[in-house]
């Protein structure tokens, strides 16, 4: 028999995190380290850490590992690893090493998972440009996989998640979806056009192009465990000033199949405790069906960037980030004034 990757967990890929409430709990109860040289820590939700060695360099430090999303080992660990270099990328930087977490049943006939987990997650980092040194392992009946990550970045060039401007143009370069995707998946339903497609988001890395960075992109966060209305709410509410966003719903791209999924069930726990608590945030100005607006709150894994950018530069954004394969790259909306207790607002 096949072992299914999927069956040996009980939450899969970034639905598996915990709570952002009681996350956000624990974290107020830990030392604030203050340094002038931490230039991103925890305090605003980043994606990653910044710390900065002189005037033109600054190393970008971030760790993630996430439970089985599919049951194929191989893609399993190229999803994992390019899920985990995602936020280098999403502050601007360039991953430059790599070391290896892995938590795995102590069983030799499962090894072969194992070692194919692993190639999939050295092949990413091979294709981001940096460099595998090494690894932790502990043995643990529920696989997870991940990486720490070191990446280069200039002090000057940091993009926070925190930073957006009234008028900037809101862009998501990945279809929403994954989430709702491999709930089929372990409820054995799921297509295998629909699983490929679901794929060949997450295996592809948020890598953006020097030209595309030059542009006067304000804000940058990658969409992931808590949905897109719960990295929305992170981006304007802890900016510190008076914002909102407008969001359209019929440009927001999601993967073909998803809708009938949701209609048979396929919702993830994860997705129903992100709209439990960032629901209070949304202001809806037109009849939402129930799939149009759970998948809003869909835990994604290895998911796309959310880009906040300058209106006269979306255009050229959209044409370099369709040149870079992220060919349903969408404007999905724009950040505004406001200081209602409903920030987000659905048209």
């Amino acid at each position: 028999m096949i072992e299914k990757l999927m069956q040996m967990t009980r939450a899969s890929g970034c639905a598996a995190k915990i709570n952002p409430k009681d996350l956000e709990g624990f974290l107020n109860k830990i030392k604030q380290f203050k340094d002038k040289r931490l230039l991103a820590g925890f305090e605003h939700n980043e994606d990653a850490a910044v710390y900065k060695l002189d005037e033109n360099t600054g190393i970008v430090f971030t760790l993630d590992l996430i439970t089985p999303i599919v049951n194929d080992p191989y893609i399993f660990g190229q999803i994992a690893a390019t899920n985990s270099l995602s936020d280098v990328f999403a502050m601007g930087g360039k991953p430059l090493m790599a070391l290896n977490i892995v938590c795995f049943p102590e069983e030799k006939k499962k090894y072969n998972l194992l070692n194919k987990i692993l190639k999939g997650g050295a092949d990413k980092v091979a294709e981001a440009g940096g460099i595998l040194a090494g690894g932790h392992s502990v043995n643990d009946k529920e696989p997870k996989y991940g990486l720490a990550v070191v990446g280069l970045v200039d002090p000057k060039k940091v993009i926070y998640n925190n930073t957006p401007e009234a008028g900037n143009f809101l862009i998501l370069t990945k279809p929403l979806g994954v989430g709702i995707i491999s709930t089929a998946i372990k409820g054995e339903i799921a297509e295998k056009k629909v699983i490929d497609k679901a794929v060949f988001w997450m295996t592809k890395l948020n890598k953006l192009s020097k030209e595309l960075l030059k542009l006067n992109i304000h804000s940058l966060t990658d969409v992931t465990g808590f949905g897109l209305i719960g990295h929305l709410s992170e981006m304007i509410l802890l900016s510190g000033k008076e914002l909102g966003v407008k969001v359209s719903i019929k440009d927001i791209p999601v993967i073909d199949g998803v809708y009938n999924y949701i209609n048979m069930g396929m919702v993830s726990k994860g997705a129903m405790r992100n709209q439990k608590i960032y629901s209070c945030l949304v202001e809806k100005n037109i009849n939402l069906s129930f799939e149009k607006e759970i998948v809003l709150y869909d835990p994604q894994t290895s998911g796309g960037l959310l880009i906040s950018i300058d209106p006269q530069q979306v255009e050229k954004a959209i044409n370099l980030l369709h040149k870079e394969g992220f060919a349903e790259s969408k404007i999905i909306g724009e950040v505004i004034k406001s200081n209602n207790k409903e920030r987000i607002k659905i048209c």
